[in-house]
């Protein structure tokens, strides 16, 4: 190799190198998608669409809400999880992130610790036991009495086979020692109505989910699964109260992107989601569906989170024996 051509070839690396680094500075020089694994309308589409604005405006782009429902979230999460790890490609994902992968297995592909990098806490909320409000139970420890004295004659209403809400009843379940009948719906919705209705006996799901039955005095909530109270319903005793601290469980919303995502892009994207989640205007709406924003919303949390969930969740779906529909 001749010495003008090393010094050409060198000279030419040299400008790559300043190019990518003045590409990777520039962070970022185009619009940013949240791909959200659901339909709209749902919680998580009003939290994308919540934060969408304001982080628009902390990093300088348009931020577009991309839904890409089916399977469970499935679907939109193996999207992101191949996309480039650029930062251009964000994804909103809860706790069915966590449940996926144990409950379909082989067809998941992705993994919920190693395909992402965590980025955000969004915000939490507890997941609540609700009855019919003439039912005489009082307390969760009340149905698991009736429970125990006539077992496989109680039924709990869930989601769907597999949801959040079926695998709230079976923790119960295995942390009670009860013997309760799953009465699975095509959503928590329909669940709930049932419920209401006189036609199952119980049912768990998110307060933003029973409102307008609750408000209603249709259905009462007997046991939330918050560390401490919720100061929505102070005269709701926590399950960790009654003896069950197993049953601490909070749903969840989080910001991720794709694993191999520069952490420089990573912390870009948490400096300004963070700020987001100070406004306002921002918190307000989100606690129009429910959500709390912890203390700590960084990266770590998050991941600790997805960590505790996605052992947790195996766990109940291994001893219950449960299996993708």
């Amino acid at each position: 190799m001749t010495r003008p051509f090393r010094a050409l070839k060198a000279a030419l690396g040299a400008a790559a190198l300043g190019l990518a680094l003045g590409a990777q500075a520039a962070y970022p020089d185009k619009p940013v998608r949240i791909v959200v694994p659901y339909s709209p309308g749902g919680s998580s589409d009003v939290i994308a669409r919540a934060i969408s604005e304001e982080l628009a405006r902390e990093l300088g782009q348009p931020v577009i809400v991309d839904n890409r429902a089916g399977a469970g979230s499935m679907l939109g999460t193996q999207y992101v999880a191949g996309e480039a790890p650029n930062g251009y490609t964000l994804l909103l994902a809860d706790v069915p992130f966590t449940i996926v992968p144990a409950l379909y297995r082989e067809r998941a592909k992705y993994n919920a610790e190693k395909s992402f990098a965590p980025v955000a806490v969004l915000g939490v909320a507890p997941m609540y036991l609700f009855v019919n409000q003439t039912s005489p139970l009082r307390t969760a420890a009340d149905l698991v009495q009736q429970a125990k004295s006539a077992p496989g004659k109680v039924s709990i209403a869930s989601g769907g086979n597999g949801s959040l809400t079926h695998l709230m009843a079976e923790l119960f379940m295995i942390q009670t020692g009860t013997q309760l009948v799953h009465v699975p719906y095509k959503g928590a919705g329909p669940a709930m109505t049932d419920l209401a209705a006189g036609q199952v006996q119980a049912s768990f799901t998110t307060m933003p989910t029973a409102t307008a039955l609750y408000q209603a005095g249709r259905v009462r909530p007997i046991g939330v699964s918050s560390p401490q109270r919720a100061k929505e319903t102070p005269d709701v005793s926590t399950f960790r109260e009654l003896g069950w601290p197993g049953m601490s469980v909070q749903s969840w919303w989080g910001l991720l992107a794709p694993a191999g995502t520069p952490p420089e892009v990573v912390n870009r994207v948490a400096e300004a989601t963070q700020k987001v989640l100070r406004d306002a205007k921002v918190r307000a709406r989100l606690q129009t569906v429910g959500l709390t924003i912890p203390d700590d919303v960084g990266a770590p949390a998050l991941q600790k989170m997805i960590a505790g969930d996605a052992a947790r969740w195996h766990d109940v779906i291994q001893r219950a024996k449960i299996t993708a529909d």
